[in-house]
């Protein structure tokens, strides 16, 4: 059985912490019932960019939604379950092919969390996220593109500016093995302004990421981040020249403006460049068939988050 360390995925407990940490008061003591719905979602477009070695273009539409209940017995203590969908829908180029090889198009997304949040101490939470996901090209089973794994992490509030902490994060792997990775979790104010954060991710974006954001009034940020983003999916193996596995990875760098109208709930539209991408097809065995590099890319989304 294969097993892996993911050092580079070591934030990705912290894109999980904002979008699931349910409390009965928001920060400005606005009252709420133990009981706490939200929801999260949005749309990017990736615009089209060129494959390498004239092996044709690409563009990418994804979307994603998340509904979420939960019960928060008070600020630091809550349980929440979640259920995502969503779609990436790739459109290639008629001649685009991957040495070779035909890529796929449409993949179905599905993720289901259930993030307990407690606290361990006057100045220490912890944080234990079971899921489970679903990553499969349409025509392909469910089943095939099915993974599961934990997120688990401790952190110390060791200043009114500064909470930090460690943590551990494992996933099985489709086809086969699993993946373990150190987590770092760190929120710090560096000015009454400033502020340098791991996560969380833009709705679809599901990399880890490390960011500083600038508040420039009451309601507005500004937001520029870096991350690493790796996306497997099972493919639509009936044609068994394409490859039963699909990956597509790269280095985005975001740029972000993030409006809250009001407690609990902001808006965002963001830019980004996605540097250094790959496409590669595997075997059943997970064995490398074909790869290739890709121009960097460009996007525009919005994505929002509620609770209520």
């Amino acid at each position: 059985m294969k097993h892996s360390i993911n050092i580079t995925a070591g934030f990705f407990l912290a894109l999980l912490l904002a979008p699931f940490s349910l409390q009965a008061q928001s920060d400005n003591d606005q009252k709420f019932g133990p009981w706490v719905w939200g929801v999260q979602g949005g749309a990017v477009q990736q615009f089209e960019t060129d494959m390498s070695n004239k092996d044709g273009a690409f563009s990418v539409s994804r979307y994603f939604i998340q509904p979420s209940v939960g019960y928060a017995w008070d600020r630091r203590n809550s349980v929440s379950l979640s259920f995502g969908v969503g779609e990436s829908n790739y459109d290639f180029s008629s001649d685009a092919r991957i040495e070779g090889l035909e890529p796929w198009d449409r993949i179905r997304e599905y993720q289901l969390s259930l993030p307990i949040r407690f606290s361990t101490g006057e100045n220490s939470n912890a944080i234990i996220i079971p899921s489970v996901r679903i990553n499969a090209e349409s025509g392909a089973d469910l089943s095939d593109g099915r993974t599961e794994g934990v997120l688990a992490g401790l952190s110390w509030k060791l200043s009114d500016t500064l909470t930090i902490g460690p943590g551990f994060g494992w996933f099985s792997e489709l086809g086969g093995g699993s993946s373990a990775f150190p987590i770092i979790v760190v929120d710090w104010d560096i000015t009454e302004k400033l502020a340098l954060t791991t996560g969380p991710g833009l709705a679809s974006s599901r990399g880890p990421g490390l960011g500083l954001n600038y508040a420039l009034r009451d309601k507005w940020t500004l937001g520029l981040s870096a991350r690493y983003e790796k996306v497997r999916f099972a493919l639509d193996d009936e044609d068994s020249s394409k490859g039963s596995f699909g990956e597509d990875k790269s280095l985005p760098l975001v740029f972000s403006v993030k409006h809250s109208p009001w407690p609990m709930t902001s808006l965002s539209a963001f830019v980004s460049s996605d540097f250094a991408g790959d496409l590669t097809l595997e075997d059943s065995k997970t064995r490398e068939l074909a790869s290739s590099e890709y121009d960097t890319a460009f996007s525009l989304g919005l994505v929002f988050s509620s609770r209520f």
